[in-house]
């Protein structure tokens, strides 16, 4: 599901916002906030004609996420746990039905107020509900090819590495069971992970 890579992926960007990402505890039950500015972006990608959901680090411009997401297999939501969180009540979950990872991030935009309709849009996005650029979209593409063929073109010039290759199996093997369903389970992320947040943190 995920691939490293040091360029943006060229394609239609679907939505772009200021975002930090969070990292978990040694002991899994604490996810403190990489402080660093950061951008989270969802693209269509011109390479593979596959939904990219990226974070970038700004002051780099070093995309350090790519996370290659099928319709149906992952969710955006809000960490429920956070609302009351005085530090930082602004996290949100990118969860996977068919690996039950998840990846928390933060907003950095300087304001909440749109919180929600990013979220809700990053949802939508992910989930093939918005296509920008018109096409069928990455479950399309899908339709057209096997599991071997959908391998060997992520993995062909990609450096992915194994293990990530096996997450795309399982998540091609779980879009086609749900038929496309979004996963509803991305309230219940990180059920037992106690947010910590760095306040309002950097907005620039």
């Amino acid at each position: 599901q995920v691939s490293p890579s040091t360029a943006a992926q060229k394609g239609a960007v679907m939505i772009e916002f200021r975002c930090g990402k969070m990292k978990m505890d040694a002991n899994g039950t604490t996810v403190r906030p990489d402080t660093r500015k950061g951008k989270l972006t969802v693209t269509k990608s011109e390479d593979d004609g596959l939904t990219h959901l990226t974070w970038t680090d700004r002051s780099q411009g070093l995309v350090e996420d790519d996370f290659i997401i099928f319709p149906g297999d992952a969710s955006f939501s809000l960490v429920e746990q956070a609302k009351d969180n005085a530090k930082n009540n602004r996290v949100y979950a990118l969860k996977f039905a068919s690996t039950k990872k998840c990846h928390f991030f933060w907003m950095q935009e300087p304001s909440a107020d749109k919180d929600a309709d990013l979220c809700t849009k990053v949802h939508a996005c992910i989930n093939g509900e918005e296509d920008p650029s018109g096409g069928a979209g990455a479950a399309g593409n899908l339709g057209q090819m096997d599991q071997s063929q959908i391998l060997a073109m992520l993995t062909q010039g990609r450096h992915m590495p194994q293990d990530a290759a096996a997450d795309v199996a399982a998540a091609v093997a779980a879009a086609a069971a749900a038929e496309g369903s979004p996963s509803s389970a991305g309230a219940e992320a990180g059920s037992t992970a106690q947010p910590e947040g760095p306040g309002d943190g950097p907005s620039g």
